[in-house]
């Protein structure tokens, strides 16, 4: 199976203050820090943005830019922009979670078979936006999103989801860590200091 990874990047950092993509993590831009892990462990790896020039000058050659194909910001139009492009299983991953490792991708996507959706629902949260989607989802995300219903969660009720939870993740040697995000400044902070995932 090809490794596909979309990166999604259209967010608006209200609470961080500025476009977290671009902040400094580990010294480097966060967008450039989780594209080039993925990258490295040999992920097809596209980033989903509003702007696609913003981050030309921070992401190597190797990883895609792709423009969002709806106005409304939300992760649903990234997910069917996402699939559109790819029309093939896809791990998604949003920018503000850098401690995923290439390994726990790989399984998630790995898990996706015989399923529309493979979410981790694990160490307390529902992560959708950490999860593999396969290309029978479109149909219902865009049917959804013309309604005018962004919410991903509507979205995951009406497919054969499968949810991977707590033992899922821990039984190939990861905890809760590696879902950490970032959302204000302070996180960036503490993940800086901290060493996700095992």
């Amino acid at each position: 199976m090809l490794l596909n990874v979309a990166l999604l990047a259209g967010g608006q950092s209200r609470r961080f203050g500025s476009d977290k993509a671009l902040a400094l993590f580990r010294g480097k831009p966060l967008i450039e820090y989780i594209s080039e892990k993925f990258v490295r462990e040999g992920f097809n790896v596209s980033v989903i943005s509003k702007d696609v020039t913003k981050y030309l000058n921070v992401l190597s050659g190797s990883v895609e830019h792709v423009e969002d194909i709806y106005e409304q910001q939300c992760p649903l139009a990234g997910l069917i922009t996402a699939l559109r492009h790819f029309r093939a299983p896809v791990f998604v991953i949003s920018t503000d979670a850098p401690g995923v490792p290439a390994d726990a991708a790989k399984a998630v996507l790995g898990s996706l078979s015989g399923y529309d959706a493979a979410v981790p629902d694990a160490f307390g949260k529902i992560h959708p936006l950490i999860a593999a989607y396969s290309p029978s989802c479109l149909d219902v995300f865009v049917n959804q999103f013309e309604t005018g219903n962004y919410r991903l969660r509507d979205a995951l009720s009406a497919l054969n989801t499968r949810y991977l939870d707590d033992a899922f993740f821990s039984s190939i040697g990861f905890d809760g860590s590696i879902f950490s995000n970032i959302n204000r400044r302070e996180d960036m902070e503490i993940l800086n200091n901290t060493v996700c995932g095992k």
